[in-house]
């Protein structure tokens, strides 16, 4: 523990700071009780010429556990970025988002703080519950002078001064553009016995919060009248005085606090974020349920169908608000389709979105570092300027983050310790979404930010070993750890280097293969369940916190049948609505909502870094004739036995052995098609039980079919599958395909070396 050195206004008055009673549930509506509630009411006011903040704000905390507190813990996630010291820049190497950090720097600092009628400001210190490191100061802890029981409401007075941070990871400004997010002091989360969860601003995580309503004052100059959005709605028209513009923004809205969602309960959020600048173009229209259910009436009858026809899945009209940068305004009804898939698909799959609107920010350029992230009713997106629609560009990080509402923006689970459960259950989703909703995605190749519609023919040709080298893009040197990279310069010299763009190809994909594409990449580093913090590595947090959660999720689908994986997620999303699930609450309440017993694929799958990597082959070959029996006894009784006629010209059986193999220690019940030369089809299943006795399972078959195909797993239920390419066998090879791409790398090798003999020309 380290002591605080504060300094500033002390008992800092709150005016302009007005109350605003809590929110009930509708007269006769029984709100249930959820967790605890903290209501934030805070008027700042930003210099943009300094880029500083001041704010004052009033939190009511309302301890909804079983177990009084003493104290109270709350965050600073600014001073992540006050020094290269920070747990957040040591574990990031000193870099965000692969810039060295080196200026731009930002900060919190609490100048006044008053509760229970007392000067608290003395009481606060520092602490680090995370790790030992002493110059992190992103959590703080403040004494009480008496416990707050259960049911006890607490306001807290607080004043505090801020640097606006460069943005280069979630927060900041660029020039006029702000994105302002984890911008105030924030309570962690009182969990009664287990005390406060408040972890340190970590490189790999995110955040944690509770549950209640917002009420804010904003104070910018006059230039961002008008160009302000936030998560919440505006209480009233905007003032303007002496240069300057208030905007007070509530939320969750106060008609949206008046109207019951769809699982009865009234909407809170668990955070606020905003946005302005001077140059946003605001483009509004709304999204209608009944536009997008005459075009995927299919899906809408499948999922009526899962969830029984008493089931109510319309969903609100919602209002959605596009602030696009004006060298991309072009983009904004994409960005405002792509927002509209998610709100469709999440909401029949997993409840409605409950508030009336949602907001889409375009970073602007040299911002990039605010986009693609996530908070209640607002989130960022990420373009390029020649992006084509077909290229998911921004409809991929649009769905995603607009999916975000759904986990994490209504299921609340601690992203600090189970980031996968918002993450990896959102990548799922927006893959299944984007593969609905837009079709295949088509790669491109970039030159001076423009694109053509193509690539190499053979994956990873331009970036690695003997291609790169003889393209000069990166050309290893012996002994030493660096290379030379002659024409690794963008633009010009990249096209000019890639000649000929005949033979590039085109190349769609799945995103739902992607997904498993990006998580075999490192399958077993990390269980998919660990504290977000506690990974080796960035990679084994990435890997597993979304592409390994999404094809796990997408596994167990093919496991129990998307019928049951529809009710299960359904009632999961349903029970911990405005909760704070943990991974146990998600696997009890997904098993009771398909009414499945799956609790060994969760153990092995989630908790476990086991792996699984079937395969088939096939002996044939037609029965011959008995001969060859020396023994007079043995010949004896083959005589006895009834002699097998066959008519002339006719053939022997077929005797076909067919072995599957499984590699890893996953196991998982699988089908094996056998399809035969007179066109029937057999299945047979290895299930998990023999699997657990050996490794390996033979099919023995006689008789005048013969084998033509052998197939594990036909219908692709599985993603878990090392290897795919061993799934299969056939009696036929396939003698084109290897030709066709043994072409295709001698073409393109052929251009390198004749690029290299002509200097380029």
């Amino acid at each position: 523990m380290h002591a605080l050195a504060l300094s500033g206004l002390l008992a800092l008055p709150l005016a302009g700071v007005r109350s605003d009673p809590s929110p009930q549930a509708p007269r006769g509506a029984a709100l249930e009780l959820l967790g605890n509630r903290v209501d934030y009411q805070i008027d700042a006011r930003v210099d943009t010429a300094t880029m500083t903040l001041e704010g004052r704000e009033r939190v009511r905390f309302t301890n909804r556990t079983a177990v009084a507190t003493d104290e109270l813990w709350l965050h600073l996630y600014w001073n992540a970025f006050s020094s290269n010291r920070s747990t957040h820049l040591v574990e990031s190497g000193g870099k965000l988002r692969g810039v060295e950090i080196d200026s731009g720097w930002g900060w919190q600092r609490v100048t006044a703080l008053r509760a229970l009628d007392a000067d608290l400001l003395g009481a606060l210190t520092i602490e680090t519950p995370d790790d030992e490191n002493a110059d992190d100061r992103t959590v703080v802890r403040c004494r009480l002078p008496r416990a707050i029981a259960p049911g006890e409401t607490l306001e807290i007075e607080l004043g505090w001064s801020a640097k606006i941070p460069r943005v280069r990871r979630r927060t900041g400004h660029k020039g006029d553009f702000l994105f302002m997010a984890q911008w105030f002091p924030k309570l962690g989360v009182f969990e009664g016995e287990r005390g406060w969860n408040c972890h340190q601003f970590h490189a790999s995580t995110e955040f944690f919060s509770d549950w209640g309503t917002y009420d804010i004052t904003l104070d910018l100059p006059a230039e961002y009248e008008g160009k302000i959005a936030a998560t919440g709605v505006l209480a009233e028209p905007a003032t303007r005085a002496d240069g300057r513009v208030r905007a007070r923004f509530v939320a969750p809205s106060l008609t949206d606090r008046e109207r019951l969602d769809a699982t009865g309960r009234v909407p809170w959020v668990h955070d606020f974020a905003w946005s302005a600048d001077p140059d946003f173009k605001p483009r509004t229209r709304t999204f209608h349920f009944d536009e997008w259910r005459s075009r995927f009436d299919t899906e809408v009858a499948f999922v009526q169908g899962a969830l029984g026809a008493d089931k109510n899945l319309r969903l609100r009209d919602v209002e959605v608000t596009v602030l696009v940068q004006p060298e991309r305004e072009r983009q904004w009804e994409r960005h405002y389709e792509a927002t509209c898939a998610a709100l469709f698909f999440y909401g029949l799959w997993f409840g409605e979105y409950p508030l009336s609107h949602i907001t889409v920010v375009d970073p602007a350029w040299g911002a990039s570092a605010a986009g693609g992230m996530e908070y209640p009713a607002l989130f960022t997106a990420g373009t390029r300027l020649f992006a084509t629609p077909s290229m998911h560009t921004p409809e991929g990080v649009v769905v995603h983050e607009a999916g975000h509402q759904f986990w994490y923006g209504l299921v609340g689970n601690n992203e600090f310790e189970s980031g996968w459960l918002d993450e990896g259950f959102n990548s799922f989703s927006d893959s299944e979404t984007l593969s609905r909703a837009f079709g295949n995605s088509l790669a491109a190749t970039w030159y001076s930010s423009l694109p053509v519609e193509r690539v190499a023919p053979v994956p990873g040709i331009g970036a690695a070993g003997v291609a790169a080298a003889l393209s000069a893009r990166r050309i290893p040197l012996p002994w030493v750890d660096w290379e030379l990279q002659p024409l690794a310069t963008g633009g010009g010299v990249e096209w000019w280097r890639d000649q000929p763009l005949l033979g590039f190809t085109r190349a769609r994909s799945d995103p739902r293969a992607n997904d498993r594409t990006r998580a075999l990449t490192d399958p077993a580093r990390d269980p998919i369940d660990t504290l977000g913090f506690r990974h080796l590595d960035q990679r084994s947090y990435a890997q597993n916190s979304y592409p390994r959660t999404a094809v796990a999720l997408r596994t167990l689908s093919g496991l129990v049948g998307r019928e049951r994986f529809v009710q299960g997620m359904r009632h999961y999303a349903e029970k911990w609505r405005y909760r704070h699930p943990k991974p146990q609450d998600f696997f009890d309440t997904f098993s009771a909502g398909a009414g499945v017993d799956v609790r060994w694929f969760f153990e092995e799958v989630f908790r476990g870094t086991g792996t699984l990597d079937w395969s088939v082959s096939v002996e044939q070959r037609r029965e011959q004739d008995a001969r060859g029996f020396a023994q007079a006894d043995a010949l004896a009784e083959w005589s006895e036995r009834p002699k097998v006629e066959r008519a002339k010209g006719e053939q022997a059986p077929w005797r076909t052995t067919v072995m599957l193999l499984r590699r890893g220690e996953l196991r998982l019940p699988v089908e094996v098609e056998l399809v035969f030369d007179d066109g029937t089809r057999e299945r047979h299943e290895w299930t998990r039980e023999a699997q657990g006795e050996r490794r390996w399972w033979k099919l023995e078959l006689s008789g005048a079919r013969k084998l033509v195909s052998a197939r594990i797993d036909p219908e692709r239920r599985y993603q878990l599958d090392l290897d795919r390419s061993n799934d299969a066998w056939h009696h036929e090879e396939d003698e084109l395909a290897p030709l066709r791409w043994s072409e295709r790398a001698f073409a393109h090798w052929l251009s390198l070396l004749f690029w290299q003999a002509g200097i380029g020309g």
